[in-house]
């Protein structure tokens, strides 16, 4: 279908590598002469990109997408991303109202079936502030954790060319966007497959003209090697500041992840990376109630944390996953895992409490995200947005209007 009319409204869910494909695709489909719109009501075409990682995200796609239904007698209606490759069958019975199903790839492609007009190359369309913008730099991951469904969903691991990801980053410096906030299943391993690594995509982007910072999501901790970690510390443009997914620091629950390390190994680590990166802020994501997790495995992760003292965590109890090796393996029960999720979620609240404590009367340098009814949302180089705390100021405490993307000294 054909559509002669061309208002389409995006809604995303999951990820920030879920928006940057957004952002793909609503590249494509201005440049076909759509009008990139922010409600369903006066959409001719309505998509969903969906996040299909664990149970509570399919359930949170479905809910979405049910409640776009009653638009359908004036839009198009557009499933894609990832609760599709594995669902797309059982979904098309279920709701059968979805005129088009999509993956997670080729959105020209589906930026032709929508609009019935050829491609035309070009940058993604930004959905974030002016401040920042997510750099997707890979796809897919040639791991197999035992718990993760991202291989089944996305496929191999797939980097992008040095050069396409300069000439996005360039197209942006040259708007003013100041920070560049690179993206993927896992960003260290990036280059492995064209034969490049990340260093060399650092050197790279940051030689770019009006990049100020770039920050580095998800970093494989096996991979945080010596000549990366240098480059991080003598590099001016990046951002001290790294994100590992640990998970846990019991041996055996890692080694029945599918993962390497120990307690030991990632306070070694963790103490090389502060040593050699002056000030860095390290934030980790870390999974309680995995598959057989006992209560002694669980406290060695909560003294873990209070030893190491990291800045950031995100907690998250396992979810059983069809497919992935830990679905069959004996379960943790909700009602354990939930209140291990309390626990931990506790003890680091605790930590950031009496850092934040101590940080008070300090200035610090912030750049702004957003202002609303006269308070700027900010954030300093410690803390990544929509995913780390950030600072509120109040249009009293400066003497100038706030400016989103401008930066500020303020006193904590």
């Amino acid at each position: 279908m054909i559509l002669s009319t061309k208002k389409v409204c995006i809604t995303t869910l999951g990820c920030d590598k879920n928006r940057a494909d957004s952002e793909v695709l609503a590249g494509y489909l201005q440049r076909a002469g759509c009008q990139m719109i922010d409600n369903d009501d006066d959409a001719d075409i309505i998509i969903v990109n969906t996040c299909g990682f664990l149970c509570s995200a399919r359930k949170e796609s479905i809910n979405v997408i049910t409640a776009k239904l009653p638009h359908k007698n004036h839009a198009q209606l557009v499933v894609c991303g990832c609760i599709v490759p594995n669902n797309r069958e059982e979904l098309k019975a279920g709701l059968p109202e979805i005129d088009v199903w999509w993956e997670t790839k080729d959105y020209e492609k589906l930026a032709e079936l929508l609009t019935g007009k050829p491609v035309v190359v070009g940058n993604k369309l930004l959905s974030t502030p002016p401040s920042y913008v997510y750099v997707k730099i890979a796809d897919g991951c040639n791991r197999r954790c035992a718990f993760c469904t991202i291989p089944l969903i996305r496929g191999k691991y797939v980097s992008r060319t040095i050069d396409e990801i300069v000439a996005e980053v360039g197209h942006f410096a040259k708007l003013g966007v100041p920070e560049y906030i690179l993206v993927a299943q896992d960003v260290t391993m990036y280059g492995v497959d064209i034969g490049t690594n990340l260093v060399e995509l650092l050197r790279a982007i940051t030689a770019v003209d009006g990049v100020k910072r770039v920050r580095l999501h998800y970093c494989y901790p096996e991979l945080l090697t010596d000549k990366l970690l240098q480059e991080v510390a003598g590099n001016d443009k990046i951002v001290k500041y790294l994100d590992i997914p640990f998970q846990h620091c019991n041996t055996r629950i890692l080694k029945l992840m599918g993962r390497r390390g120990s307690a030991d190994s990632y306070r070694d680590l963790i103490k090389k990376i502060r040593s050699v990166i002056s000030g860095v802020t390290i934030r980790a994501t870390m999974m309680v109630g995995f598959p057989t997790e006992t209560d002694e495995e669980f406290n060695e992760l909560v003294q873990f944390l209070q030893d190491v003292k990291l800045d950031y965590v995100g907690f998250f109890a396992y979810s059983r996953e069809k497919g992935t090796p830990a679905y069959d393996m004996v379960q943790v029960k909700a009602v354990t895992k939930r209140n291990r999720l309390r626990t931990i979620e506790r003890v680091q609240q605790n930590i950031l409490d009496t850092k934040h404590a101590n940080e008070r009367g300090q200035v610090v340098h912030v750049i702004c995200d957003a202002v609303v009814d006269g308070v700027a949302r900010c954030r300093t180089a410690a803390q990544s947005p929509e995913v780390d705390p950030c600072i509120y100021i109040e249009q009293t405490e400066i003497d100038e209007p706030f400016v989103i993307g401008r930066e500020y000294d303020i006193r904590l």
